[in-house]
C-alpha cells in the first residue's frame, strides 16, 4: 500500500485525497479477504452506513468516489505491478444532478470592491479570473505566473495534467501590485504570514471576505470557479475552450455548466 501511495503522491494528489482513496481501497481489500464476491460490492456500498451519521447510509455521490477510488487502483496494479486484478468494472451510478449556484458578476465584483488587502484580491483574481481550484492555487509557483506574456502555468492540478490558463487584464493588475507589495519571498505565488498559503488558508481567507459583503449565499473557493465557468460559457466561449481553461479531462465535466 506504501507504493501505492508513492503513485498517488507522484501524480500529485493532494494529501487529504490520497488518504481518502487508500481507506477506500483498505476497505475494499478488507470485504474481499472476508470471502465476499467483487460482483456484489456496490450492492454493499449502497446499503453501508455513513461513519459519520451511522443513522444514515452513505449517498450515490460517496458509491461514485469508491469506484472512482478503485479505478484508480486497478489502473495502478495494471500499470505498476503488471497484474490482473478482481476489481470490479463499473460504471458510476447515475446521480440527481444538484442545480450549480454561481455568483452574478455583480456579486463578484462586489467581493472585490469589498476586498482591500492586495493579498487577499489576489486570491480572490487567482479563484475567478483564472478559474483555479483551491489546491491549484496553493500550489502555484511564483516563477509560473508570467505577468509581462499575461499567462499562468498550472505543474500541479487534480486531474494530473499540466496546462495554461490567459491573465485576464483585471487579474493583471490586481497580481502587479500584489508582487510589489509582496514580503515574504517564498517559492509560491499566494503567500500567508508564515509563508506559502495552503489550500484551508485560502478558504479561510475567502470566509473573511464573505463576511464583509452583503451578499447571502455562501461563499467558497470552488464557487468562484464556477462562476467564471457559467460566465465564460454565457458570453460565448466555446464549451471545448471553457473544458481547456478549467483543466477538465473531459467535456461531461463541463457540460454541467450549459444549464446556465
Amino acid at each position: 500500500m506504501e507504493e501505492f501511495r508513492r503513485y498517488l503522491e507522484l501524480r500529485n494528489y493532494q494529501k487529504k485525497n490520497v488518504k481518502r482513496v487508500l481507506s477506500i481501497v483498505k476497505e475494499y481489500e478488507e470485504y474481499i479477504e472476508k470471502g465476499n464476491l467483487p460482483l456484489h460490492y456496490i450492492s454493499y456500498l449502497k446499503q453501508r452506513k455513513n461513519k459519520n451519521n451511522p443513522e444514515k447510509i452513505i449517498s450515490i455521490g460517496s458509491v461514485n468516489n469508491h469506484l472512482y477510488a478503485l479505478k484508480v487502483y486497478k489502473n495502478y496494479r495494471k500499470e505498476i505491478e503488471q497484474k490482473e486484478t478482481n476489481l470490479i468494472i463499473c460504471r458510476s451510478l447515475k446521480n440527481d444532478i444538484k442545480p450549480i449556484e454561481i455568483l452574478s458578476p455583480e456579486e463578484i465584483q462586489s467581493l472585490f470592491e469589498t476586498t482591500i488587502n492586495t493579498r487577499d484580491k489576489a486570491v480572490l483574481a487567482s479563484l475567478y479570473y483564472l478559474g483555479l481550484r483551491a489546491g491549484e492555487s496553493a500550489e502555484l509557483l511564483l516563477e509560473d505566473v508570467d505577468l509581462e506574456n499575461a499567462k499562468v502555468l498550472i505543474r500541479k492540478s487534480k486531474t494530473g495534467y499540466q496546462r495554461e490558463v490567459p491573465i485576464h487584464s483585471k487579474a493583471r493588475d490586481i497580481f502587479e501590485e500584489y508582487v510589489k507589495e509582496r514580503v515574504h519571498k517564498g517559492e509560491c505565488f499566494l503567500q500567508g504570514l508564515k509563508g506559502n498559503l495552503t489550500p484551508s488558508g485560502i478558504e479561510f481567507i475567502i470566509e473573511k471576505i464573505a463576511e464583509k459583503s452583503d451578499i447571502k449565499k455562501r461563499i467558497y473557493p470552488h464557487l468562484l470557479r464556477h462562476s467564471i465557468a457559467s460566465h465564460l460559457l454565457k458570453n460565448g466561449m466555446e464549451l471545448e475552450k471553457v473544458s481547456r481553461f478549467l483543466g477538465h479531462r473531459s467535456l461531461e465535466s463541463t457540460q454541467r455548466y450549459t444549464h446556465l
